[in-house]
């Protein structure tokens, strides 16, 4: 019992010791350059001996937010090719002829090869529930193709839904507006977030009578696209070419947030 009692007490100093060490180092660290030097030397004696990162005196650490609206430079729409038949493998067969119409139209418009990729390829048994014998019937199947394809040209989008669903397309969904990678906007916002994070760096130090320096750390935790609330609803697409439909492009918000980490000095 006495040896418990005698951990427990020089636990309880060790701690009071750590704690009041740390709170002196935080006191004098806003000092002359004598002692922050002292201050700094002592805390990277603590990391090579911890090997663990030194703490960060004299120091604001603070975070911004960057938006930007712009106007997509890209879109992706997806269209779909369905097929049935007797047994899976003529619905199968059917499907990618048909599919295979629609990749030559659209290489037809001019639509590179890169820019179409399949999302899906799906075969499944068309059932219904028999009530007189309680069991699940076939009545056939059913393939289904799904192609991604997107645009760099927006203006080209509407001609490319009439020029589909003509070549044998029976569901088209999109458009999905985008940005490029390359795209100013992103850039944009980050700039916003780091002017943002320096505007109130700035209230802070004077705040506290310092002055800012340099940032010394500088984290990006985001950098995303919001894409617009409202996007064009799925089209059900009947046989023959139809009317080039109106698409008009939705403004998208482009969202960045960083932590800075700013010296400070008297």
């Amino acid at each position: 019992m006495v040896g418990r009692q005698f951990s427990r007490r020089t636990i309880a100093l060790s701690a009071l010791l750590v704690g009041a060490v740390t709170l002196g180092m935080l006191l004098v660290g806003c000092g002359d350059n004598n002692q922050t030097q002292k201050i700094n030397g002592q805390a990277q004696e603590m990391t090579q001996n911890t090997g663990g990162p030194a703490p960060l005196i004299n120091t604001i650490v603070v975070s911004g937010t960057g938006r930007v609206k712009a106007v997509p430079d890209e879109a992706t729409i997806q269209v779909g090719v369905q097929n049935e038949g007797a047994t899976a493998a003529e619905a199968l067969d059917a499907n990618s002829k048909d599919t295979q119409k629609v990749l030559d139209r659209l290489k037809a418009e001019g639509i590179a090869d890169k820019d179409v990729a399949t999302s899906g390829v799906v075969v499944y048994p068309n059932t219904y529930y028999d009530p007189q014998s309680g069991k699940e019937k076939t009545t056939g199947y059913r393939a289904q193709n799904t192609v991604v394809v997107t645009f760099h040209d927006l203006g080209i989008i509407g001609d490319i839904y009439a020029v589909v669903t003509e070549a044998g397309a029976d569901s088209i969904y999109g458009p999905n507006w985008q940005l490029s990678e390359n795209n100013a906007a992103v850039t944009a916002a980050l700039a916003k977030a780091i002017a943002n994070a320096r505007m109130k760096a700035e209230a802070i130090a004077a705040d506290q009578g310092v002055r800012l320096g340099e940032a010394v750390i500088i984290s990006e935790s985001s950098a995303s696209n919001i894409y617009p609330l409202y996007l064009e609803k799925a089209y059900g697409v009947a046989d023959g070419a139809g009317t080039v439909p109106p698409i008009i492009p939705q403004d998208i918000e482009v969202s960045a947030d960083v932590t800075v980490t700013y010296r400070m000095s008297r």
